[in-house]
């Protein structure tokens, strides 16, 4: 009988290479990935204990105005107030169904000093206002705020 030598092929190559792989792939999005760096989110679930100024600059037609802590300054009618922004008194227009003769007005309680989160968008003194709000409110602004959710956070 006649001796055939067997050898093993080394599976071991293959190894090193899915791990040079590996480690390319790894490097790659290692220097790729640039989203997250500049983006901090901060969850504060602590009670508001000063009032904070609404945010400041221009208000922009269709802009989304996300506020926290804003105070309300006085009150408008029955579904409006007033916010102070840039020094300038900014109405702020809600859409609820009044309650006749009861000083809640409907969902909200909304006295001057009373503190707000407010979410909502910017829209142009041309656009059409909540039913049975008063345009006088607007004065001489040409922007407002409609909010679409308000949360009461103080008084």
């Amino acid at each position: 009988m006649a001796e055939i030598p067997i050898e093993k092929k080394s599976g071991s190559k293959w190894l090193w290479i899915l791990l040079a792989l590996l480690a390319l792939a790894l490097i790659a999005w290692w220097i790729l990935d640039d989203d997250g760096d500049d983006v901090v989110e901060y969850t504060d679930q602590a009670v508001v204990t000063d009032t904070v100024p609404a945010a400041t600059g221009m208000l922009v037609v269709g802009e989304s105005v996300d506020m926290d802590g804003v105070e309300v300054t006085s009150l408008a009618g029955d579904m409006a107030f007033y916010i102070e922004m840039n020094g300038q008194q900014v109405p702020v227009f809600f859409d609820q169904v009044p309650t006749p003769g009861d000083a809640t007005e409907g969902e909200y309680d909304i006295n001057p000093g009373s503190i707000l989160n407010i979410e909502g968008e910017v829209r142009s003194a041309t656009d059409t206002l909540p039913a049975n709000a008063d345009p006088s409110i607007l004065g001489q602004s040409q922007n407002y705020i409609f909010a679409e959710s308000i949360e009461m956070v103080g008084s």
